[in-house]
């Protein structure tokens, strides 16, 4: 199996075409590499494109890169991928001193980037109930040499949608078309190397599913799912005889990031984001933990009309933090009786502030449920309408701009986490859950 380069370009039958692409152990290494000027058209049927690429030593690993135009056509179609960044080289030591480590030598390389697929220019699978798969791991960093640094892990993402061509407007996009589909994209950061006298190498970012363009699934119940884990600083040394090593610092799992148009279409759709963040290293200063963001969006995510399901959760360890939903965005789930839920986990233990970054949510019309707290602006918009603040007694809770029969129901929710005082800003809700009861609306001053 090799490299499949396009041009030569490849239209396919009505029938179910397969195509497969492997690159192994190159720098880079691509297993389908779609060039500007290049398509790939399988037409009709039941189709299967698949791309696996392995880089070499500290070399990029990317399953598909799509810089010209990818169409699926018509049918139940399946795109999948894989790429795995190479390891970072070892770093050369020489001249041995009396504790058997070298004066002088090299850092260790840092690992390569792993992308399950690229996409810069049009990929389009059209009508029928298509999957869309892509798993993308960093490479980890190389061991130092001498008193020198370790290398870093290299960052890992699943799916990135970019769009950018080469007049730097974002005329690109990723296109599931109608059907029930399903987007699948899972990053996980490579882990940082070991080195005695100085710093240990960083973990790598790890992104499920990263899109600055346009990402539209297409009308039909539909499925988008981004899962990113970040990779392990490495632990440092601590010996009396002599200086240690600061531990790595954990890379940022992000399942999924948005800065562009991520639109569900309409029909009944899940879109779930999970990160993780990396471990810290230890060491004579341990490294920091890092931060997990189930879902950042400084985009628009329109989850379009329908009973659509919203949900972003993050894990993260003592030290680092996690939301299951920031930025500074929008979300639109328009018409339906719609649940968005943002959960956060620091050292297994459910933290009360889930949101941040000033997110804003906009829940349309119908009846529906909201469960997350922190800095953002929330509208349950037109129905009867619950917000679960269940994290919380009603009385750690200030409420202010309660207007008693205003039908807008706007409400400014206050907490005083150790001195710093977050709000969330609502409108639109009816009733309000907490952890030692309900109250309507009228009732909560």
């Amino acid at each position: 199996m090799s490299r499949l380069t396009v041009p030569p370009n490849f239209t396919g039958t009505a029938g179910s075409d397969t195509l497969i692409g492997e690159d192994l152990n190159k720098f880079p290494a691509i297993g389908i590499d779609i060039l500007t000027k290049g398509f790939i058209d399988t037409g009709l049927g039941k189709d299967t494109i698949k791309g696996n690429g392995t880089g070499s030593e500290g070399g990029a690993g990317i399953g598909i890169s799509n810089n010209g135009n990818l169409n699926a056509g018509s049918g139940d179609d399946a795109i999948i991928s894989k790429g795995i960044g190479g390891s970072g080289g070892d770093g050369a030591a020489n001249n041995s001193d009396p504790f058997g480590a070298a004066n002088s030598g090299f850092n260790g390389g840092s690992g390569g980037v792993g992308t399950g697929i690229s996409n810069i220019g049009i990929l389009n699978t059209w009508l029928g109930n298509d999957t869309i798969i892509g798993n993308g791991t960093g490479g980890n960093g190389g061991n130092e040499g001498g008193r020198y640094a370790g290398g870093d892990g290299g960052f890992g993402n699943g799916i990135s949608n970019t769009g950018q061509l080469d007049t730097g407007n974002g005329n690109g996009s990723l296109n599931a078309g109608d059907g029930n589909d399903t987007i699948s994209g899972t990053g996980q950061g490579g882990n940082g190397s070991n080195s005695v006298y100085v710093d240990k190498g960083n973990g790598g970012n790890g992104t499920g599913i990263s899109n600055s363009d346009n990402l539209n699934a297409g009308d039909g119940n539909d499925t988008i799912i981004g899962t990113g884990q970040g990779g392990k600083g490495r632990d440092g040394a601590i010996n009396k005889n002599i200086n240690g090593s600061k531990g790595g610092n954990g890379g940022t799992g992000t399942g999924i990031s948005n800065s562009g148009n991520l639109n569900a279409g309409h029909g009944n759709d899940i879109i779930i984001g999970t990160g993780q963040g990396g471990r810290g290293g230890t060491g004579k200063i341990s490294g920091t933990n890092a931060t997990a963001y189930g879902i950042f969006n400084d985009g628009v995510i329109d989850t379009g009309n329908g009973v659509d399901i919203l949900t972003g959760q993050a894990t993260a360890t003592i030290g680092g933090a996690a939301y299951g939903i920031y930025g500074k965005g929008m979300i639109k789930t328009g018409d339906g009786d719609d649940k968005i839920t943002s959960t956060s986990t620091i050292n297994e233990v459910q933290q009360k502030v889930t949101i941040g970054g000033g997110i804003d949510i906009d829940l349309g019309t119908r009846n529906d449920y909201f469960k997350g707290f922190g800095a953002g602006t929330v509208d349950g918009g037109k129905g009867f309408d619950t917000l679960d603040l269940s994290a919380f007694k009603r009385s750690e809770l200030t409420f202010s701009g309660v207007i008693s029969g205003n039908a807008l129901n706007p409400a400014n929710i206050n907490f005083n986490n150790n001195g710093n005082v977050i709000t969330l800003s609502t409108a639109g809700f009816e009733n309000f859950i907490f952890a030692d009861g309900s109250l309507c609306y009228s009732t909560l001053t």
